[in-house]
């Protein structure tokens, strides 16, 4: 390997190693509650301050995941919307446009209805952030689901939904109970 690029591979792994030690003991937990290897989806995740209206927001082009955390947020609401945020990740990165048409019709929502809403705006009236809303809600229960679009996912509807989410490394319970 070239000099050059020793450095730029150092200077990387020093970067990513300093933002990793800088997280908080709640931020580290919140990730640890997460129940699979999120890094497999290439993802960064970034914690910062809180933003009004916002909680989170996942930026594609940048591989970036950006949680905007609130000093009074418990570790549970934390992990459930950077499950949230997972969720846009595997439909970035997974999802198809019949994929998506599928999902529409097991949720119930019109399939004319645009996948994505308007840019950096809330997506619980989306096709989009239901998905991401199911995936945090199968993770770790409905308590926290605040999706707009469709209800929270019945018993009944988890084991086909499960499915969308096969394309990572993470064991559902599939029986719907």
């Amino acid at each position: 390997m070239p000099r050059a690029a020793a450095v730029v591979l150092l200077t990387i792994l020093l970067a990513f190693q300093a933002e990793a030690s800088a997280l908080t003991p709640h931020e580290q937990a919140a990730l640890d509650l997460i129940p699979f290897h999120w890094q497999q989806l290439r993802y960064d995740i970034v914690f910062l301050g809180a933003r009004p209206g916002l909680r989170a927001m996942t930026f594609s082009d940048k591989r970036r995941i950006e949680i905007y955390a609130r000093p009074q947020d418990d570790v549970h609401l934390l992990a459930y919307d950077i499950a949230h945020e997972l969720g846009h990740a595997i439909d970035l990165s997974y999802n198809t446009h019949e994929k998506r048409k599928q999902w529409m019709h097991l949720r119930g929502i019109d399939p004319a209805t645009p996948w994505f809403g308007c840019d950096r705006c809330s997506d619980f009236a989306t096709p989009a952030g239901d998905f991401a809303e199911t995936f945090a809600s199968i993770l770790f229960g409905p308590k926290e689901f605040r999706g707009r679009i469709a209800p929270a996912p019945t018993a009944k509807q988890i084991p086909a939904l499960v499915e969308f989410f096969d394309s990572i490394s993470v064991e559902f319970d599939r029986s719907g109970d």
